[in-house]
This record gives structure tokens, sequence and C-alpha cells, in this order.
């Protein structure tokens, strides 16, 4: 095989225009996950309505875990496909030294990722007022940025493993280890003593539990609980 002949930006230029191409012929798929993230703000909202009561606490806690849960499985899901199914394409026109690794990873991961984040933004958008998220000054702009973020990094999680998968079949497999994994060690379902030694570094690269503290960083600061009708000990602040 030769060489690439051309500069590493003008094959990124030229496979991110590719890349484009690919994300708007998919305007359908798009149009049904951007539904799906509505229908499911609304079913979140005929199910938590927060207040300032003891019990909002842990709904809110749960709320927000579930929305950093969705935000991360839609964005991995969105883009684990995009790999594979050119796979064949892409080493035939590297084997003639078209272009190199680099700018076709960074091409996809430009055109498919903020995609994926936008379209849970979205959701998240649509959601936080039918809860009753708080309204506090720069709060919602703060979380939707918070999913835009998650969104970003679980949508390269997704090219990767889409990337290193031989097949489709492949990569749909590893996905869910993959989630499960993010999940558990998300900080609210197992303690950092009790993570056996291997597995340690787990939750220090889980974008779920990462999105899951900044949601309930950025929810918490600034509100105030009622001690109304509280059974054993009262929380009254979110600090």
């Amino acid at each position: 095989a030769g060489r690439a002949a051309a500069s590493g930006a003008t094959q990124f230029g030229l496979l991110l225009r590719r890349a484009w191409r690919e994300v708007a012929r998919s305007r359908g798929a798009l149009a049904i996950k951007v539904v799906q993230q509505l229908m499911i703000a609304v079913i979140y909202g005929g199910i938590y309505s927060l207040g300032d009561s003891q019990s909002s606490i842990q709904d809110r806690f749960g709320l927000l875990s579930l929305i950093a849960i969705g935000a991360g499985n839609l964005a991995i899901a969105s883009t684990i496909r995009a790999f594979p199914k050119e796979k064949s394409i892409v080493n035939a026109e590297r084997a003639k030294g078209m272009y190199s690794v680099a700018p076709y990873f960074l091409s996809k991961v430009v055109a498919e990722a903020p995609v994926s984040a936008a379209v849970s933004a979205l959701g998240g958008a649509a959601l936080y007022p039918l809860v009753g998220l708080n309204r506090g000054k720069g709060k919602f702009e703060r979380f939707v940025l918070t999913l835009v973020l998650e969104g970003l990094a679980s949508g390269a999680l997704g090219l990767f493993i889409g990337a290193v998968a031989p097949t489709t079949d492949t990569a749909l497999a590893l996905f869910p280890p993959f989630l499960v994994l993010m999940i558990v060690f998300n900080g609210f379902n197992i303690a950092e003593e009790s993570t056996p030694r291997a597995l340690r570094w787990i939750p220090k690269v889980s974008f779920i539990r990462w999105c899951s503290e900044g949601l309930a960083v950025n929810e918490f600061s600034g509100l105030r609980f009622s001690c109304k009708g509280a059974r054993g000990p009262c929380c009254e602040t979110g600090e």
C-alpha cells in the first residue's frame, strides 16, 4: 500500500464531509430518537413531581441517576454501529493509501457524537420543567451542559467499541457489559471501599458516575427542604 498523498487536515476535511452526509441520511432514525426522548420526558413528568419534602431528596437522587443512565445508553447505542458497517470499505480505501486512521476516527467522532449528545440534551431540556427540578439561576443551563458532555463521552465510547469489534453483532454484544459496569460503579450502588481492588479504576472512568454526581451537585446546591411530617433525621438544605 502506498502512503496517503493528502495532508492530515485535508483528509479530515474530506472524511468529515462524508461522515456528515451519512448522518444526514439517517434523518428518519434521528427523528425516532427525538420522539423517544420526548416520550420518556413525558413519562418521567407523569411519575415525578418534586417538591421540598424529605421524600423528594430520594426522588431527586433516583431521577438524576436514571437521567444519566438514559443519556449514556442513548449515546452509545447511537454510535456503536458506525464503524463495523463501514469496516470493509475503510480497509479497502486504507489499503490504497487514501487516508490514515486518525483523520477517519476524528471525523466520525466529530460527526456522530455531537448529534447523539444534542438528542440527550433535548430530552433533558423537555424533562426539566415537567418534573420540577431546581429553578435557580443557571441551574438549567448547567444541567443541559452536563448531559451534553456525558453524551460526547459516551458517544466516543460507542465509537471505540465499534472500532475494536470485528462485526456489528460483536459490538452490540459488548455494549451491555460496558454499560452495566458504568452503572454498577456510578457512586450510588457500591461503596468505594467495597469495590474489588482490581476494579477500582472503573469508578474513575465511569461517565455515568461523573454525570450523576455533576447533576446532583447542580440540583441540590441552594435547595432547602421542609421538615414537616418527617420521620427520623431531617435534612433542611441540599448542601
